[in-house]
């Protein structure tokens, strides 16, 4: 079982949330201006509202397709379908909402028996320099007002922190504890972006084991946009862990599921499904595309897949000097999602760790998505300290000065 296995078993989601899959293909949906549809009049024309735009990269923009008749009327509950002419450069959905994917051009047309309107889509690349997407430094315990939602009761203490501060967050798991004395996940939204940085500070109690196993704790998560945004961590389109594993030292510790996108309709996973359809996962079940990952793929209904990515070595020590968990230390970690070209997801996507400035985690083979959701990005950072099993020990961590941005600094 994957080193994820319990969390996945174990979770359920909080709420269900019916969320919009953006696709590259054809959509459809009904739709006309408001007014006489003219009877049965024929479409003769379709005009697509506005014409031409410019969006950045993860950028979306509504498009609006009025069919019409010879003379110009508009014809109202006719039905109309979208696509994109690139779905490499901007995705469109059902209801003609655009998103922006990677800088170029593409044309966006809207169809409606028989008859096209389009519109000149242009994306431009990200501003140049990372964008501060929200910070945290735990210096009061009034988190709904600064975003935060699910459990806005984290508990904060001014007796140990990084100088310069006052205040940090502070985790404690009690015996037999699976989640902190101070209740579950804290989420907080972003704009959704296709890359990000996360900067924090952390410190480890002396006697800190974690779960005292080869899996767990989870630690700090990110969802997608097209997540809801009460989903249940362990099962989604994308999922991100962020955590260090204690084996007589903390060993830095990335990995992704995707389990929403596990297919099964060519068989019983695992299957391999590369080059078949990018209809599929990327994490297990239907396939990987990079080397030296660990993989899992199960059912625990639904089915459930990851692939994990693990520092060589030890890197919070279990002894005082450089890297000592009990003292503080500077985690910092960057995604870029991967390209898609032709409509085919490459695994040029970027992971990559630093602990106190040293890469320890640097991979540029990284598929975080396909072809089959070419505007997926990501949107929701989650505070989720778990040990499936329960702590083994009455133990302590505290983060401070969290920084979550779309670039490294």
């Amino acid at each position: 079982m994957s080193l994820l296995g319990e969390l996945m078993r174990s979770l359920v989601p909080r709420a269900l949330v019916l969320t919009g899959l953006l696709s590259a293909g054809l959509l459809v949906a009904c739709q006309g201006a408001a007014g006489p549809s003219f009877g049965g009049a024929p479409v003769s024309q379709v005009e697509v509202m506005p014409a031409s735009e410019t969006v950045t990269v993860g950028q979306t923009i509504q498009l609006v397709a009025t069919p019409k008749d010879s003379a110009g009327h508009p014809l109202s509950g006719r039905l109309v379908t979208w696509a994109t002419g690139n779905s490499g450069v901007v995705a469109v959905n059902g209801t003609g909402l655009v998103t922006g994917v990677a800088a170029g051009s593409a044309t966006i047309t809207a169809t409606s028996e028989g008859k096209d309107g389009s519109s000149a889509i242009t994306v431009a690349a990200p501003p140049a320099g990372a964008v501060l997407l929200f910070q945290e430094n735990f210096e009061d315990n009034a988190f709904a007002s600064r975003g935060w939602y699910d459990n806005t009761r984290m508990t904060i203490t001014d007796s140990v922190h990084i100088a310069g501060s006052t205040h940090a967050l502070e985790v404690h798991f009690p015996v037999g504890a699976t989640t902190p004395a101070s209740g579950g996940a804290a989420r907080h939204l972003f704009l959704p972006t296709p890359s990000l940085y996360i900067s924090y500070w952390v410190k480890y109690g002396v006697n800190w084991v974690g779960s005292g196993k080869p899996y767990h704790p989870h630690e700090f998560l990110v969802l997608s946009d097209l997540d809801g945004d009460w989903d249940g961590p362990a099962n989604n389109w994308l999922t991100l862990y962020l955590e260090h594993n204690y084996q007589n030292g903390g060993i830095p510790r990335m990995a992704l599921q995707d389990n929403k996108a596990i297919n099964t309709s060519f068989g019983t996973p695992p299957i391999n499904l590369i080059g078949i359809t990018e209809n599929r996962s990327t994490c297990g079940c239907n396939g990987v595309m990079e080397s030296n990952v660990v993989t899992s793929c199960f059912s625990s209904a639904p089915w459930y897949n990851s692939k994990e990515i693990t520092a060589a070595q030890v890197w919070f020590q279990p002894v005082p000097g450089p890297g000592y968990k009990g003292n503080w230390n500077h985690v910092e970690a960057y995604y870029q999602l991967n390209s898609i070209i032709g409509a085919i997801g490459q695994p040029d996507g970027v992971l990559q760790y630093w602990l106190n400035g040293t890469l320890v985690i640097d991979r540029h083979d990284i598929l975080y998505r396909t072809g089959a959701r070419p505007s997926i990005n990501f949107h929701q950072f989650l505070i989720a300290p778990y040990i499936g099993d329960g702590s083994p020990v009455d133990q302590y961590m505290w983060v401070d000065n969290l920084t979550v941005a779309t670039g490294r600094p």
